[in-house]
Parts: structure tokens; C-alpha cells; sequence
């Protein structure tokens, strides 16, 4: 079970994008040129964004360290994160840029597609600056986005190379990113991703089963995450894998910002030494939550919430 709140949370800093989100959603079939009646929505996103709210909605002491435009919805993204409980000493503002953009399309039953417009976060560094900041605050775990540079993601896991303490949780974050962690897997506490980017991985459609733990293996990941939608999830600790089927909602809402709420809910149970399959079923219940919701993070979700609706799943954890 998950225990209340401590008077000393721990510490972490997320690393990555916050961004404005522009979802735009038809219940149509796409077709070549076609016009659709559908609905649009402006919700702010981000893979670091998200991951932190969700963290602190947890129970855990979240910060962030990112870099938004001198525009208005850089001022919207501070703000949001400000009332969240946020700290946001390390979020920037960069004269000159835009804020990070991503646009959604989905139709039907078609898969969605994404534009973005991320430039500003090549400003995101890690110079003595961060270095003293992490240290100051006594911060032992960070989240990565590889939405980073790769240049920043080198001079992170040089850092964490010299500091083999300090806890790093790498999201692969997508299909056309998830390669640049390829570098660091020996430095990687708990990776995570989907299904698709496991496939930019591997080279090949992954099983959900023991031979995508083997595969992965391979490639010298340890501690990994493969989520597989409404399929379930795979997780592999310490040589052992897990498969468990997912906690399905019956309306799905939305299903964008799920798979870092199941992180977010195996990583808080993980860093707290939780039980495995604890930490599972911790996330499906996050993910689950944020399925049923059009924003990125569920307002609704909290400690409270995760462990009263694990005690009326009936999915007991020994």
C-alpha cells in the first residue's frame, strides 16, 4: 500500500519540454484534402511538464528545468506550473524564441500525427549553474525527456557517471528520439517507452513478451518500461519481467500523456522501494485516470486517490 506523504519528500528534477499542445480531434475517416468537423483543444503538454505535475501530484517534491519563448504561452506554461506547486527556479525564458509547439491531428480510428516546433529547447544545458543547483538542493533523482540535445544529454550522463548515486529516469519519449539514448544505456536506472519506440529501437515490431525483455537485453538496457496501449505493459527489473494487463476505463478519452503517467506511478512506488508489481500497478492506475481526461495530466490524480482506488480493484499486491 502507499504510504501517506513524509515530511521529506524526495527530491527530483525533471528535465525536458513543457509545451502547448493544439489537439485537434474528428470522429471522420481522414481522406486526402478533406475538410472535418471535429473539436479543437489548447491544453499544455510537455513530456518534463508532465512528468513532474504527475510526480507531485504523487506525493514527491518535483522541479523542473526547461526553457520557454517570451510569449504568452510561455507565460501560460509558468503560470500553470506555479499553481501546480512547481518549482520553477530553473524554467527560462529565452528572448526571441517561441515556446514549444505540438500539433495533433487525429480522425476515426486513424493513428494520430504530430508537427512541433521545439528549438527553444536546445538553450536547455547542463553547466556548473545546474550542477550547483542539483547539489544545493540535496536533488538524487532526475528525469529525462530526449527531447535534449544531444550535447546535453553527454555532459547529464557524464555528470551521472562521476556520481553513480545519483537516479536517472530516461523517458524515450518518441520514435524519432528514443535512438539518442542508445549511448547511455549503462547509465540508465529505469527507461521507459512505448511500443513504437521500442520498435525505432529494436529494429522490429516488439513482442509483449520474454523476447522483447531479451532483445532489449541486448542492446544493454537494464531496469525498462515497454508500454503497449490498451494491451498492457512490460516491465523488466533486475532480470525479471513482468506482464500485466491494463486497468481499462470504459470511455477512453484521450490517450496522450498516458504512458508518463504509468512512469510516473512505477517511478514514485520505484524510488520509495515499493514491491514491482506494486509499482505496476501504481502506474496503470495513473494512466488509467489520465485516459479519462482531454489534458495531459489528471487533475483528479493524487496519492490518496492511487491507493483508495488500489484498494477497491481487488488487484491485491503481496
Amino acid at each position: 500500500m502507499i504510504s501517506a506523504p513524509n515530511e521529506n519528500p524526495i527530491k527530483i528534477l525533471c528535465i525536458g519540454n513543457v509545451s502547448v499542445d493544439i489537439k485537434a480531434y474528428s470522429t471522420e475517416e481522414d481522406t486526402s484534402e478533406a475538410y472535418r468537423d471535429g473539436t479543437i483543444d489548447l491544453v499544455p503538454g510537455g513530456v518534463g511538464r508532465g512528468m513532474a505535475i504527475n510526480l507531485k501530484h504523487l506525493g514527491l517534491d518535483a522541479y523542473i528545468y526547461s526553457a520557454v519563448g517570451d510569449d504568452i504561452f510561455g507565460d501560460y506554461l509558468r503560470t500553470g506550473l506555479q499553481k501546480e506547486g512547481i518549482h520553477t527556479d530553473l524554467l527560462r525564458t529565452i528572448q526571441g524564441e517561441t515556446t514549444s509547439l505540438f500539433s495533433v491531428m487525429a480522425s476515426g480510428k486513424s493513428r494520430a500525427s504530430c508537427i512541433y516546433s521545439t528549438r527553444v529547447l536546445q538553450q536547455i544545458d547542463f553547466e556548473a549553474d545546474i550542477i550547483s543547483f542539483i547539489e544545493k538542493n540535496d536533488i538524487h533523482s532526475l528525469v529525462l525527456d530526449s527531447n535534449l540535445s544531444p550535447q546535453t544529454l553527454e555532459k547529464i550522463y557524464a555528470y551521472k557517471k562521476a556520481h553513480p548515486a545519483l537516479f536517472v529516469f530516461q523517458n524515450a519519449t518518441s520514435p524519432d528520439l528514443a535512438p539518442r539514448t542508445k549511448s547511455y544505456v549503462s547509465l540508465i536506472d529505469l527507461f521507459a517507452c512505448n511500443e513504437f519506440e521500442a520498435a525505432a529501437l529494436l529494429g522490429e515490431e516488439p513482442a509483449m513478451d520474454e523476447s522483447c525483455a531479451q532483445k532489449f537485453h541486448a542492446l544493454g538496457y537494464g531496469n525498462i518500461i515497454v508500454t503497449f496501449g490498451d494491451r498492457g505493459v512490460l516491465v523488466v527489473v533486475n532480470g525479471d519481467t513482468y506482464i500485466e494487463p491494463p486497468y481499462t476505463p470504459v470511455n477512453v478519452v484521450d490517450t496522450i500523456g498516458a504512458g508518463d503517467a504509468f512512469a510516473s506511478g512505477f517511478l514514485m512506488g520505484f524510488l520509495e522501494h515499493d514491491p514491482v508489481k506494486s509499482c505496476i500497478r501504481y502506474g496503470l492506475i495513473c494512466a488509467k485516470e489520465t485516459l479519462l481526461t482531454r489534458s495531459t495530466v489528471s487533475e483528479f490524480l493524487s496519492r490518496e486517490k492511487v491507493r483508495t482506488i488500489q484498494e477497491a480493484s481487488g488487484r491485491s499486491v503481496k
